[in-house]
This record gives C-alpha cells, structure tokens and sequence, in this order.
C-alpha cells in the first residue's frame, strides 16, 4: 500500500484542500459543486481509513466536523431547508 497518504508528512489530505476551497467560495454554482466534491471526498476518505489499522483520531474528528460545517455551509450559503435536528 502506497505509504504517502499520512499527514504526517503535513500534506493536506484531498478532503482537507477542498473543503478549505469549499468555506473560501461564494460564487454558488462553485460552492454546490465543491460541496458534491467535498463530500465525495470525505466518503473516499472515510473507506481508506475504515480499512486502516491506524486510529486517526484527529483526522475522524476533524472530518466530522468539516461534515457538520458543509450542512452549515448548504444552509447558509446555498439557502438549503435547514435539517431538522431531532
């Protein structure tokens, strides 16, 4: 398995740059579709740690986070219905 993937070399992970591009955007026809990206990313990313022996703790937490924000970011930006939190 390819071995450049850590972060801990500091390299952002390819959720990690487009969600920055995500909260930087404000033309929404970019936001939706870098949301869609972010989002697919996240996903992607989500499958390669399931199959990790590593924990990545910091990098579960942070993508729940971004997760979270990209809600926000639809909500606000992009005028989605705001989910209901039950």
């Amino acid at each position: 398995s390819g071995g450049n993937m850590t972060n801990s070399g500091g390299a952002k992970q390819r959720w990690q740059e487009l969600y920055e591009a995500t909260s930087a955007e404000t033309d929404r026809e970019k936001v939706t579709e870098l949301i869609n990206r972010t989002e697919e990313a996240l996903m992607a990313r989500t499958q390669e740690l399931a199959h990790d022996a590593d924990d990545h703790a910091d990098e579960r937490n942070a993508m729940v986070q971004a997760s979270e924000n990209l809600l926000t970011i639809k909500t606000e930006k992009l005028s989605y219905p705001p989910i209901e939190m039950k």
